[in-house]
């Protein structure tokens, strides 16, 4: 008979299976990934070893256990049976993965639970016994011997074992939570290592019989029990070590925790109350006494609600009762101090959660009532008018959006904006200075305000500008009475102090919805409609008119045009010939500029002139007209065609500048063009501002050989008296007389009245705005023979007028 001899021992492969169980012990307790300490409960086991790293250290360690359970039973001397020796392999590599299962299972629990440990260690023994037992029976079937005590034993320390190693791991694992590398680490490994190499080897001795004479009974076959249990003892010892470290550090920790909650708490700047599960206050730090004193009641023992304001405990009550719930909640409340002063409180509170019970909550507390006050002076500067006291343009704008909301939530069905302006307000500022203004200003308000209807909303909007919402004024004569009243509330001048000021009212209206639907619209348009009023003498009311604003619009779109319009090539200029009534020949061309606006189309100077004089821009844009007129005659000469004078029309805003004589010579030099082509047509007008500096300029030009008439004559009032000491050449009629001439006595006398005495200062005369041949051949009958019209030509751009007309030789 076969029997297992312990002296005779395979040590090699023995060791080798030491060295795997050893790998395998470190793999799972350096490789696994600590679990979280907390108070949920556990997961299930497919999600605690789910990630793709954990299902590698514990395939890892499997197959470094199951070695060393192949090794063990190799190195026990004792022939085994070969033909199962594959299923041997196999059903040991599943036996290690499951008791590595249960094993990393439990040491990754969040919390470790008395019924886990037992499921877990009873789980892998069993599992390690069954499968080391079956694997046995298999291998050495020839020569098993029944032993019920060993058996009983071998059962017993394995048990014991797995409840040692799962304790051990687990504690490791907790350690490693807290970043704690115990020195008894390594003897824990080593030591399970040995006991996991030992489990194969109680199998065996507990059921082959034992060689050298010894009886059944002998101490040979207690060796390897009598060695597992000291190896079970020193794994039962290890984690104590491992967790009188862990409590120092979660000691430490709680120490640290603890003064950091207490300076948390203690020099927190504002107060801070701890209040028990039914809502008492059962703590306070300094603060907080403090704010007991100021109340002057005690906090202790108390319930918030009890320190607040009536009106504020209702509130105070529902913010508890969420807090209480487990929510965190912030509240602000009144209080009354024990001087009177109401105070504002914010009360910020948290729950305090143990174990996830509710144990009570704390309430940060602070004074805002200096805060409130300014954010209430803020809101009231924001949407108030410092120095009237009325809203301002914002608060007016946001009412007026109100009242043009959706229909649902439109107040009024239908309603009136006045805008009102304090017509010579400025000169009334200018002369007594800002302070004296203010005060006209407040004056100015509280007279509107006494003639604002009782449902009527008034505001500044600024400067001397005032709005007034009346609600459900439809009719036009009540509308026209409530602005007669704001117009004739100033007709009487008013004292201010010591001062007498005469001021007056223009108002426009806008009515909702007919005028517009939109706050921007009716403000917008009740303003054009005070401009309206403003611009007709002022101290009078007007109603919003779509087509004067459309005007206005327009204007305002040619002002804001105007200026690029030279450098978006817009500008164009067109030529009228002067014609000789006689010979029908062309005498000269005068030239006149068009707009062609992208929105507006062509736009006639009479429309943008006016604009541009305005602006100050009829300066540059006139020279551009020059400039473009010289160009054109010379490349006419240069395209071999005969030229005639160009004229072109110079503003009286123009011919006030000093500098103009030198602007038009620059041009002329820099173009090198013939004085003698060149004609300036000023109107009449020009010699009511300043005399001397015309006739300067005038004489100016007419020395470097530039020839000047004069435009639209007979308009005027004062340049008859002059017309004898002006350095021109020749007279224009204005067509407001040719036109008439044929039907008109008076405008036919007065034509002849200026021919008659444009000959006798020996002056050249033009006709403008020739149109019928009745009119030419009176003309003629004057002694008149230069006429300029759409008789013979209108105006036409310049390869047009080339085509058309060959002027004559100058010779000619």
């Amino acid at each position: 008979m076969t029997y297992l001899e312990p002296s005779q021992l395979h040590w090699p492969l023995l060791i080798l299976a030491v060295l795997a169980s050893l790998l395998g012990t470190a793999i799972i307790t350096f490789g696994m990934v600590p679990g979280k300490s907390g108070s949920a409960p556990a997961p299930r086991s497919r999600k605690v070893i789910a990630s793709p790293s954990m299902h590698l250290i514990v395939w890892t360690g499997a197959v470094a256990f199951s070695l060393s359970h192949i090794l063990v039973p190799l190195s026990l001397n004792v022939p085994t049976a070969t033909s199962y020796y594959v299923i041997h392999v196999l059903f040991t590599l599943a036996g290690c993965y499951a008791a590595m299962h249960f094993g990393v299972w439990y040491a990754r629990l969040p919390r470790s639970r008395s019924h886990s440990y037992w499921t877990a260690s009873f789980a892998m023994g069993a599992i390690i016994l069954i499968f080391d037992y079956i694997n046995t029976l298999f291998l050495f079937r020839s020569y098993i011997v029944f032993q019920p005590l060993m058996l009983l034993m071998t059962v017993v320390i394995v048990l014991s074992l797995c409840l040692c190693v799962l304790r051990l791991l687990a504690t490791s694992n907790r350690n490693r939570e807290l970043k704690l590398y115990s020195v008894a680490t390594i003897p824990g490994v080593v030591l399970v290592a040995l006991a996991l190499t030992g489990f194969p080897m109680l199998t065996a001795f507990s059921v082959l019989p034992v060689g050298q004479g010894a009886a059944m009974g002998g101490l040979s076959v207690l060796v390897p029990h009598l060695v597992m249990m000291f190896i079970a003892i020193g794994i039962f010892m290890i984690p104590d070590t491992m967790s009188v470290s862990r409590q120092l550090r979660q000691n430490q920790r709680l120490m640290e925790a603890e003064q950091h909650y207490m300076s948390l708490f203690e020099h927190n700047p504002d107060s801070v109350l701890a209040f028990d599960a039914q809502g008492h206050v059962s703590m306070l730090n300094h603060q907080g006494e403090l704010l007991s004193r100021r109340l002057g009641k005690p906090l202790l023992s108390s319930p918030l609600v009890d320190l607040v304001e009536p009106g504020s405990r209702a509130a105070a009550e529902a913010h508890y009762r969420q807090v209480l719930q487990g929510k965190s909640a912030v509240i602000d409340v009144e209080a009354k101090a024990a001087d009177g002063t109401l105070l504002t409180l914010c009360v910020t509170s948290l729950p305090i959660m143990v174990e996830g019970v509710l144990r009570g909550a704390y309430s940060i507390i602070k004074d805002i009532t200096s805060a409130k006050k300014d954010q209430e002076t803020i809101l009231q500067l924001a949407y108030q008018d410092e120095l009237t006291g009325m809203s301002n343009r914002r608060s007016f704008q946001n009412f007026l959006s109100s009242c043009t909301a959706e229909e649902a939530n439109r107040p009024y069905e239908a309603f009136t904006v006045f805008f009102i302006d304090m017509d010579r307000f400025k000169r009334v500022n200018d002369l007594f200075g800002h302070a004296f203004g203010d005060e006209v200003i407040k004056t100015a308000a509280r007279k509107l305000q006494s003639c604002l209807p009782p449902e009527g909303t008034i505001a500044r909007m600024g400067g001397d500008e005032f709005t007034v919402l009346v609600p459900e004024l439809s009719a036009k004569e009540d509308i026209e009475a409530v602005g007669r009243r704001f117009v004739e509330e100033f007709v009487q001048p008013f004292h201010v102090g010591h001062h007498t000021v005469k001021l007056s009212a223009s108002v426009g209206i806008a009515r909702y919805p007919e005028d517009g639907t939109d706050a921007d619209a009716l403000i917008k348009r009740a303003d054009a409609a005070m401009y309206d009023a403003k611009q007709n003498g002022s101290s009078q009311y007007r109603f919003y008119d779509a087509q004067r604003d459309q005007s206005s619009i327009e204007q305002i779109t040619l002002e804001n045009d105007l200026e690029g319009s030279i450098a978006r090539q817009e500008m164009q200029l067109y030529y009228q010939p002067k014609m000789d009534m006689r010979t029908g020949e062309m005498i000269g061309v005068e030239a006149l500029l068009r707009w062609n606006h992208p929105q507006l189309g062509m736009v006639s100077p009479a429309r943008f002139i006016p604009v541009a004089e305005k602006s100050g821009y009829i300066v540059p844009l006139e020279l551009w007209v020059l400039r473009t007129a010289m160009s054109q005659v010379k490349q006419w000469e240069t395209e071999g065609l005969s030229v005639v004078p160009v004229a072109v029309n110079i503003s009286q805003v123009h011919l006030m500048k000093p500098t103009i004589f030198e602007s038009i010579m620059d041009t002329i030099t820099e173009l090198q063009f013939d004085t003698d082509l060149l004609e300036l047509e000023i109107t009449e007008s020009a010699m009511m501002y300043n005399e001397e500096h015309v006739i300067h300029i005038l004489n100016d030009l007419r020395k470097a050989g530039i020839a000047v008439s004069m435009d639209d004559f007979g308009t005027g009032y004062s340049s008859l008296s002059y017309l004898q000491s002006l350095p021109i050449e020749c007279l224009k009629i204005d067509r407001s007389f040719i036109n008439k001439l044929t039907t008109d006595k008076d405008s036919r006398a007065i034509a002849e009245m200026i021919i008659s005495m444009a000959r006798q200062l020996n002056l050249s005369i033009v006709a403008e705005g020739v149109e019928t041949e009745d009119q030419v051949g009176l003309l003629k009958e004057m002694n008149c023979f230069n006429a300029q019209g759409y008789f013979y030509s209108k105006p036409m751009p310049p390869e047009e007028l080339a085509q058309q007309f060959a002027p004559p030789s100058r010779a000619s």
